[in-house]
Formats: structure tokens, C-alpha cells, sequence
């Protein structure tokens, strides 16, 4: 007869500590869903033996490494203070013109040869306001006929313009000359 598992040598005599099997690491690059760079982060082991070291996007987080990162976080805060001014300040810009134009081919009923895409977006916003955006995230639904539709664009985290895009059809006789 075997002797049950809570009695004897298999009782376990402490609690396994929440830390056992896991390291605190210090990133040196971001990692896409764990952390961003000089950020103090906590992954098991294994991950930071097999991928986090060999690619040098980390270290453990020794008590140097600490003060280190720090210093890099205030530094960044400030900086992210003045991103997040400036992205302030386009956002009114942008809001300040009420609707932005972008022309394309029509058929019978409206509808577009193609679609608006992103880059047609930017590319009106840019040449309307005068800025340089860069690559912001933008949220549009499909559109695959002319009319008005609203757009948002994320200048900055928490700093996001709500706009309006009127799609144009071609003037006919520039279409008939092609």
C-alpha cells in the first residue's frame, strides 16, 4: 500500500515563495507585451535565460542597474511632458479646420473606384494644416463612397483629435482627359 502524499517526506514544510522561478530584469530595448526600455519588469527565468539575455534586450535588475534606471525615467518623463504639450497643441490646430477634403473617382451611385486609406488621410490632413504627423494611429471606418465620415487620430497617449473628412468625387472633365 502506498502511503498518501500529504503525510511524511511529500509534505511540504514552508510556502513556495511567489518569486520562486521568476527574475526582476531591467530592459535595456522595449519588448512588445512586457515592457518598455529602462523599465523594471518581473519574468520567469526562463524567459530571461533563453530570450531576454542571449538578445541583449535586458539585464538583472541589480541595485546599480536601479539608481541607473531612475535617472533614465526622469529624463523621460520630461521628455514624454513635452511630447505630450506639443501633441496638445497640433490637436487644436487640427480641430481648428472643420473638415478636411480628399478627392477620388466615382462611379454611378457614389461609389468609389478603390477605397480612402490611411495614407490618403495623412496626406490631407498634412497638406490642409501645415504639419508633419509623422505616422499617428488613425481610426476610420471602410469608405467606399463619397460623403462626410468622422476620423480620429492619436496624436500622443491621451491626446486623440476627433475629425471630419468629406470625400470629393473628381471633377468629370479632369476623369475624361486621362
Amino acid at each position: 500500500r502506498t502511503a498518501p502524499v500529504n503525510k511524511g517526506i511529500f509534505m511540504r514544510k514552508r510556502a513556495v515563495s511567489p518569486m520562486k522561478g521568476k527574475s526582476k530584469v531591467l530592459l535595456s530595448k522595449d519588448l512588445e507585451g512586457v515592457g518598455r526600455s529602462e523599465e523594471v519588469v518581473t519574468v520567469k527565468n526562463g524567459f530571461y535565460l533563453n530570450y531576454i539575455l542571449p538578445r541583449g534586450l535586458g539585464s538583472l535588475a541589480t541595485g546599480e542597474a536601479l539608481e541607473q534606471a531612475a535617472i533614465v525615467a526622469a529624463k523621460r518623463a520630461e521628455e514624454d511632458a513635452v511630447i505630450a504639450a506639443a501633441a496638445a497643441e497640433n490637436k487644436v490646430k487640427l480641430e481648428e479646420i472643420k473638415e478636411y477634403t480628399v478627392t477620388k473617382k466615382v462611379g454611378a451611385d457614389e461609389q468609389l473606384f478603390g477605397s480612402v486609406s490611411v495614407p490618403d488621410i495623412l496626406g490631407a490632413v498634412e497638406a490642409a494644416s501645415g504639419l508633419t504627423l509623422g505616422s499617428p494611429k488613425v481610426k476610420v471606418e471602410d469608405i467606399k463612397m463619397a460623403g462626410t465620415y468622422d476620423f480620429t487620430i492619436k496624436l500622443h497617449q491621451g491626446v486623440t483629435a476627433v475629425l471630419s473628412l468629406a470625400v470629393v468625387p473628381e471633377a468629370e472633365d479632369a476623369v475624361s482627359e486621362e
